[in-house]
């Protein structure tokens, strides 16, 4: 082999480099139909473009805007919650998600403030669980359903009125009054 003399060796910067994934590349452009849909059935083809346009890639999926980050259900209502796990091991299953309320009142302000006007009040769900008993059968456990209401969320509640703490406090307002003539009572007088 014959080595390049120094005059007439290349500089390192000046070696050409591969293109980069992602680089674009440059095409002349022809006004021609039977070009343009080569060049696009190239971009479709060519994973040198895919990096730097999404929509062509032919496996990405399409994502909208809105739900790249949405936090949980849990956390954007206006009554939030939070779940903790109740664990007992004679029941089955013995790990039961719990929700609990993260406000007192609930987040219906002007800018999401907490007002306590209204509350929050957990919505509770029924379930069957088994509880294990203290009879075998065959060397087994036994097992007795049982049903429990679980707290599955929250939700938003008016405030009752500190002034209405009777039973039948419908009765007293001067509405309801006015149904009623001299002579009616309530039932149960």
């Amino acid at each position: 082999r014959n080595p390049l003399p120094l005059s007439q060796s290349r500089p390192p910067d000046s070696i050409p480099a591969a293109p980069l994934v992602g680089a674009e590349t440059s095409r002349p452009v022809t006004s021609s139909s039977s070009s343009s849909s080569s060049s696009s059935q190239a971009d479709r083809a060519s994973p040198l473009l895919w990096g730097r346009h999404p929509a062509r890639r032919p496996h990405a999926p399409r994502v909208p805007a809105d739900r790249r980050f949405r936090p949980p259900t849990n956390l954007r209502s206006v009554s939030p919650w939070a779940y903790r796990i109740s664990y007992d091991p004679a029941r089955f299953p013995r790990y039961l998600p719990e929700a609990y309320c993260l406000c007192r009142g609930c987040l219906t302000g002007l800018f999401g403030e907490e007002d306590f006007r209204f509350r929050s009040a957990p919505v509770y769900s029924p379930a069957v669980v088994l509880r294990r008993t203290a009879a075998c059968a065959g060397g087994r456990s036994v097992y007795a359903e049982h049903y429990v209401t679980i707290p599955v969320g929250c939700t938003c509640v008016p405030e009752p009125d500190k002034a209405s703490d009777n039973a039948n406090s419908s009765m007293d307002k001067p509405g309801a009054k006015l149904l009623l003539g001299p002579s009616d009572r309530p039932a149960g007088r």
